[in-house]
């Protein structure tokens, strides 16, 4: 799932057990997918902060991996659920970029010897 909001882009892998819930917490449209929340979520820690990341990430029950990239400030905030039950590897390319994908062999292919798999938990 792939989600693009004021500058803000989220491509979300899994799914969360509570989206009703915290759809109506945050106060936004039923029709609101995960992407759609986690940016939501993720303008509320940046604009309305200091919040520590994981006052909003600890309340995400599901099975998840997502990466959410601000081109305004120019940051990338990763994350995966606490069970590591959604497949998400990373790596370096051979250009020195990050690499981030749900497909292991993708992952393999772009950056040779230097890929593994995403740790699970949540990483800022």
């Amino acid at each position: 799932m792939f989600c693009g909001l004021d500058n803000i882009y989220c491509a979300f892998m899994g799914s969360l057990n509570n989206l009703s819930m915290l759809i109506k917490q945050y106060g936004l449209s039923k029709g609101t997918n995960e992407a759609n929340f986690l940016i939501e979520a993720y303008r509320t820690l940046r604009d309305r902060g200091p919040y520590p990341a994981d006052q909003v990430l600890k309340e995400l029950d599901g099975s998840f991996g997502f990466i959410i990239f601000d081109n305004k400030d120019g940051t990338v905030f990763v994350a995966s659920d606490c069970n590591g039950e959604i497949g998400f590897f990373w790596g370096i390319a051979a250009d020195g970029s990050v690499v981030f994908s749900d497909n292991k062999e993708l992952i393999k292919e772009s950056c040779a010897k230097s890929f593994a798999p995403f740790p699970a938990g949540i990483y800022i």
